[in-house]
């Protein structure tokens, strides 16, 4: 059973349920992913336009990140590293100074 707010008319049942899917998945998923592993909810700073601040720079590097890897990172295209691994090779590699082959020229 699922209770919507608005003007759903042109929707039929299946269509709202699957909207319903759709949202639990990007809460799952995007939300569970900036809060375990991008520390979301940690805040470096107690004034609230710095938290603001960076909330948006976390929520940026996250979606920009994402989006080049998924276009251009062969080796999560292929199924050989997750997103997660994938992120972790890049700063370590950011770290010791040395780069790694991640992504396709």
């Amino acid at each position: 059973m699922w209770v919507v707010a608005g003007e759903l008319d042109g929707y039929d049942g299946a269509a709202i349920r699957d909207f319903g899917h759709l949202r639990w998945k990007i809460e799952n998923n995007a939300f569970g992913e900036l809060t375990q592993h991008w520390h979301l909810t940690h805040v470096a700073h107690h004034k609230p336009v710095a938290v603001l601040a960076l909330l948006w720079i976390k929520i940026i590097a996250f979606t920009l990140f994402h989006a080049f890897a998924i276009c251009h990172g062969r080796l999560f295209r292929l199924g050989k590293v997750t997103l997660l691994e994938l992120r972790k090779r890049i700063y370590r590699s950011l770290l010791c100074g040395w780069p790694i082959r991640c992504f396709s020229g």
